[in-house]
């Protein structure tokens, strides 16, 4: 993808007006109302203004679609889990091997406590309302019905309930708003392959995309 470096790189899904630093299908916005057209990240500086709110809200999105997909999709795996190994009727297919009951039982256990423990279906539902709080606010600040003033309240208001970020994924989400917005003339950031493949595992935190 050649040498793409930018001026401003995300840190937080608590994103700014001005784009400092959520499952596919958020809805792409091919140009900005109003906006230039100038990639940021070039002489002419980050993107502020409506065009920044949109970045934000497109990112922040699609992070949070990201997390819920993968939240729940963890969850009903892990109770479909639970129901086959807890099954009697399963159970009984393996009678006559030796611990095979126990071990069935066990696994029902662990699926279930760590479902329990990590609350997986209403992480995903959280995930699921911050969604919706973006693309709201981006539609109001279209329909004019917020000041770009009140959307970057807005923006640092939402701020408030975000969980710390998993930044792996959060930069794949800057570089995804970053594509609907400019298209091929985006300036994307290099995140490495096992990033990507963890990025709903493990947190990088301090890491540095370049």
């Amino acid at each position: 993808m050649g040498s793409r470096t930018r001026t401003t790189k995300p840190n937080a899904t608590t994103v700014t007006a001005i784009a400092t630093e959520a499952d596919p299908g958020a809805s792409a916005v091919p140009t900005v109302a109003g906006g230039s057209q100038t990639p940021a990240g070039t002489a002419s500086g980050p993107p502020t203004g409506e065009e920044g709110i949109t970045l934000s809200c497109l990112m922040n999105a699609r992070y949070h679609s990201a997390r819920e997909a993968f939240l729940d999709a963890v969850h009903r795996w892990f109770m479909f889990g639970v129901v086959i190994s807890g099954a009697g009727a399963v159970s009984a297919l393996f009678g006559e091997i030796p611990y095979v009951n126990l071990a069935l039982g066990t696994v029902a256990a662990i699926l279930g406590a760590a479902d329990l423990a990590f609350d997986l279906s209403n992480r995903a539902r959280t995930h699921s309302l911050m969604k919706r709080r973006y693309f709201e606010l981006l539609s109001d600040l279209r329909e004019g019905q917020k000041t770009i003033v009140q959307a970057e309240a807005c923006v640092h208001r939402y701020s408030a309930d975000e969980e710390p970020a998993y930044q792996a994924l959060l930069n794949g989400s800057w570089n995804a708003a970053q594509e609907m917005v400019y298209g091929d003339s985006a300036k994307l950031l290099i995140i490495p392959v096992w990033h990507r493949r963890l990025q709903n595992i493990w947190r990088f935190e301090g890491y540095k995309y370049s």
